[in-house]
């Protein structure tokens, strides 16, 4: 199945990316704490596609807000960990979903604002295919690509998220989202 490949290919890249991190000398822990830590917080909508096993579709329209900011609970010594925060929803093909993911990725600058990014996901899902709806919860990786300058953020991401399943209601899914907002 083509979504059990995705997920292998983005976990590997997560982890990889991961392993360099777990690596890095220096990291520090609750640096949210520190009196001169900078959260450079940036907000934004985010629209793209879904493909769900719980469906038959190809493809759902997807949409959202993405938040996100230097983490605060661990960090390299130059700021490469970031926590994104995103709801996201859909309502096709007989299935709504409400999902709510929590994503620490570490970060590659690849310059001029622009930076590439892998993490896991740890998330949140409610969902309803029609006949029953369920509150499951789902991890995955992401990977993703951003351009910060100024107050202007965007970015693209490519998502896989693994949900449990329960009575009969399961939400394994992909993403690809772009996503457009402000810097604080």
């Amino acid at each position: 199945m083509k979504i059990n490949r995705l997920a292998s290919t983005l976990l590997v890249a997560g982890l990889t990316l991961g392993t360099t991190a777990s690596h890095a000398d220096g990291l520090k822990f609750f640096p949210g704490l520190d009196k001169g830590f900078k959260a450079e917080p940036s907000l934004a909508i985010s629209a793209g596609v879904m493909s769900a096993s719980a469906t038959n579709d190809d493809s759902m329209f997807v949409y959202g807000l993405d938040f996100n900011m230097n983490c605060g609970l661990i960090q390299t010594p130059d700021n490469r960990i970031r926590t994104h925060v995103q709801i996201n929803r859909t309502d096709e093909s007989g299935m709504k979903a409400t999902s709510f993911e929590l994503s620490p990725r570490y970060t590659l600058p690849v310059g001029n604002g622009f930076s590439v990014g892998a993490g896991p996901v740890l998330g949140m899902v409610m969902a309803d295919n029609g006949r029953t709806d369920k509150n499951l919860f789902g991890y995955g990786a992401v990977v993703g690509a951003n351009y910060r300058k100024g107050l202007y953020y965007s970015g693209l991401d490519l998502r896989y998220l693994n949900t449990t399943e329960r009575d009969g209601v399961g939400f394994e899914n992909w993403a690809l989202l772009a996503k457009v907002g402000i810097n604080f």
